[in-house]
């Protein structure tokens, strides 16, 4: 599973911050996304985790 090879591999290498990108969904679309890798290595690393989320698309284009 990505999530564990990503909690596992900040172990071995003693990383101080993991920097993971999101989706950026929000409202509904956030809710029925759970468990996905970046909330599940938020839930199970001790290391300081910063989740980036996407620019959101220009609904004018």
């Amino acid at each position: 599973m990505p999530h564990e090879a990503i909690v596992d591999a900040a172990g071995d290498y003693n990383v101080d911050l993991i920097v993971i990108g999101t989706h950026g969904r929000t409202g509904l679309d956030r809710i029925a996304s759970t468990g996905n890798t970046t909330e599940r290595v938020v839930r199970l690393t001790a290391v300081p985790t910063l989740a980036v989320g996407g620019a959101a698309a220009d609904p004018g284009e």
